[in-house]
């Protein structure tokens, strides 16, 4: 008997020392990744090094997030620099429309504590609540050249926009938006037996009703992204919460039933495994909040973490020696059709690498 106790902290001592192993080993891997993109944009140094598509926003938003949550203060410098170079002022207005898809600015501010962002912040969301383009049931859509169309990518970042409004001022108003935009997304986008989402609707010119064909995975990266997020600044078990986690459970457990069994997610996720290709910024991204989902406890379940481990050993396989990332989906998207997303992997498209910094941001 004492024996096999022995044998038992033997095991567990160098499973620990082997997982804590494996862990600093990713960290190395995904800080050299950073070097390599930082040295691309010549560290933010000079005032052209920050400026650029909202992939930039996207990518030091998840710099924020790595910097934070790994104690590093040389990157923590940078970020600083490369705000200071946009000369950032958080008493002004951010518009909306600057932001269709992420809110660095609102990220930032939160990093630094600095409190004065929230008035300009909340004038802009009541603005964005009464004049944001809508359809004629009013579901909340992007303009695109003088055209309205539903999207899911932009649907989260306006139901996270909401969910921090109603943190910062209370007023559930915007707690009743989120749930009403939900639901007519769900309606129109969300097939009812996979439980995923079409990227959007009225794409199709030739018929502006039909939803866009099958499914995109880093669509269904955007949706996890926006439910997880808006989750955390609702009023813990309201009824605006209950539902929205409700929404949640419904649609990971459809995403688990897509995962395959190497541990990633592929490009098109309705179709059969050999019709497209492990792709990682989705795979990456739906990783990651379902391990935010489950560490605050919107979701319960050993299934859960179990994909979320999967991804995490899967994933390193597509960061090559030199530190670049393949296996990504251009965008944007099976927005008009599917065919050119079978085999269109990409090499470091930066949707990528702020997908697995995200992961790996993971203490």
């Amino acid at each position: 008997m004492q024996r096999s106790v022995i044998f038992l902290l033997l095991y567990l001592l160098i499973g620990d020392s082997i997982s804590g192993y494996a862990r600093q080993r990713d960290k190395i891997l995904i800080k050299n990744c950073i070097n390599r993109y930082l040295s691309e944009h010549n560290n933010f140094k000079d005032t052209a090094d920050v400026w650029g598509e909202y992939t930039l926003d996207l990518t030091v938003e998840a710099l924020i997030n790595f910097a934070e949550q790994q104690e590093d203060t040389g990157l923590m410098k940078i970020i600083d620099r490369f705000f200071s170079l946009r000369n950032n002022h958080f008493t002004e207005v951010v518009p909306f429309k600057n932001t269709p898809f992420c809110d660095v600015n609102y990220s930032y501010a939160v990093f630094k504590k600095d409190t004065s962002f929230i008035k300009p912040y909340i004038s802009e969301s009541y603005q964005i609540l009464r004049n944001i383009a809508r359809t004629a049931d009013n579901a909340v859509c992007i303009e695109h050249h003088g055209c309205r169309y539903m999207l899911i990518d932009f649907l989260q970042n306006y139901i996270i926009r909401m969910a921090r409004s109603s943190y910062l001022t209370g007023d559930t108003v915007f707690c009743t938006e989120i749930v009403h935009q939900l639901q007519l997304y769900s309606q129109y986008l969300q097939y009812p037996d996979s439980r995923l989402f079409s990227q959007g609707k009225g794409w199709i010119v030739s018929d502006t009703n039909q939803i866009s064909p099958s499914a995109w995975l880093r669509g269904q990266g955007w949706m996890i992204r926006g439910l997880v997020t808006t989750i955390a600044f609702l009023p813990e078990n309201s009824l605006y919460s209950n539902k929205v986690r409700s929404m949640l459970r419904d649609f990971v457990d459809g995403l688990i039933g897509k995962q395959h069994k190497n541990g990633m997610w592929y490009n098109l996720p309705l179709l059969p495994f050999c019709q497209s290709y492990p792709e990682v910024s989705g795979s990456a991204m739906i990783a990651y909040y379902l391990d935010l989902a489950c560490s605050h406890g919107y979701l319960s379940g050993v299934k859960y973490r179990m994909a979320v481990d999967k991804t995490k050993k899967a994933i390193i396989r597509y960061i090559r020696p030199d530190f670049s990332i393949s296996n990504i989906s251009p965008g944007p998207g099976t927005l008009f059709e599917t065919d050119k997303y079978k085999n269109n992997s990409s090499l470091n498209n930066p949707h990528g690498l702020q997908a697995i910094i995200l992961l790996f941001s993971i203490p």
